[in-house]
């Protein structure tokens, strides 16, 4: 299992604010509500609002202060994800345990395409039928840097078919599983495909002895994340939270940056490997969880619960087929 373990330190985000004085683009992993713990890690990645892009794949609810996090998000938050800012989706806890924020304005999925890899941002993972049913809608509507869905409830409610893309079941995170849902290999390479999410805290991926995201995978030690090449992806929760297996007791926020990983997979022929992460460079940066201190809000949160990003909706029609509904703005 130490084969699997990388032990890194965190990204130099000076020598990639040099490199790319344009703007960074960052994937920031399940918040539940610990604000402070984010403003460390954006003080540490040295967040510029007027030229950055940060996606966040969701659980904004369930521990810390949701309250004023959202808050905080508020002032950087931005509806068109063309413009710079904090972009924003829905997860499990936004969507399912009717919280006091349910976000309903929020997409599911937020599509990246950048200049070596197409990015799908997604809470819980993603399954061939979405995947596909994304890729033909952008096939089909070429010219855009971001593509955003949402998954209506008849598809993705209560033991739906795209159930899985915001609350995982047993035998997602593996191309070996029965169920068979994760993308082939061979598509997620042929699209230059990078899956990023969160939702399963990482010491859920701990069984006995080794690891269980995906058949190759490597564990970031430090920032407690995965990268799973048989998946072309990153899971990202890293347990702020604080999600416990026996003799675990970190919590703690990680983040990744694409220019990095775009980096890495035009080296490699437009996509990962096990071995390419761990031998290119550095480009995680994580912040240990801190407590929430009481504070007065300061931001408008209607800003982002009365937003109106662009996206369109997924759902399924009168035939019983999932489609790529109309526009919601």
């Amino acid at each position: 299992m130490n084969d699997r373990i990388l032990i890194c330190e965190d990204a130099n985000v000076d020598s990639l604010r040099k490199k790319y004085p344009g703007g960074l683009h960052f994937v920031i992993g399940d918040l539940h509500g610990e604000v402070d713990t984010l403003k460390k890690l954006i003080a540490k990645i040295g967040f510029n609002p007027e030229i950055d892009h940060a996606y966040f794949v969701g659980d904004y609810n369930a521990g810390g202060n949701p309250r004023l996090l959202l808050d905080y998000m508020s002032q950087y938050y931005q509806a068109d994800y063309d413009k710079p800012g904090f972009h924003m989706i829905r997860g499990n806890h936004e969507r399912e345990l009717l919280p006091v924020y349910p976000l309903e304005n929020l997409p599911d999925i937020i599509v990246y395409k950048s200049r070596v890899m197409t990015y799908y941002f997604a809470h819980a993972g993603m399954i061939t039928d979405v995947f596909e049913l994304i890729n033909k809608d952008m096939d089909d509507n070429p010219g855009s840097t971001n593509y955003a869905y949402a998954l209506d409830e008849t598809c993705a409610g209560e033991d739906r078919p795209f159930r899985q893309v915001v609350w995982s079941r047993k035998g997602l995170y593996s191309q070996r599983s029965r169920y068979h849902v994760w993308p082939s290999l061979e598509s997620l390479k042929s699209r230059r495909a990078c899956i990023i999410h969160g939702h399963t805290p990482y010491a859920f991926m701990k069984q006995g002895g080794y690891f269980s995201y995906g058949d190759e995978q490597v564990f970031f030690g430090h920032q407690h994340m995965w990268f799973s090449e048989d998946l072309q992806s990153f899971n990202i929760d890293s347990n702020v939270k604080g999600r416990y297996v026996v003799g675990e007791d970190y919590r703690g926020l990680s983040c990744v940056c694409l220019e990095v990983i775009d980096e890495i997979a035009q080296r490699n022929g437009g996509f990962l490997t096990v071995d390419s992460v761990k031998s290119g460079e550095r480009f995680v940066v994580s912040e240990k969880r801190v407590p929430v201190l009481w504070a007065t809000p300061k931001f408008d949160l209607l800003k982002i619960l009365d937003a109106q990003p662009r996206m369109k909706k997924i759902t399924i029609d009168i035939n019983g087929e999932a489609i790529v509904d109309s526009v919601i703005e």
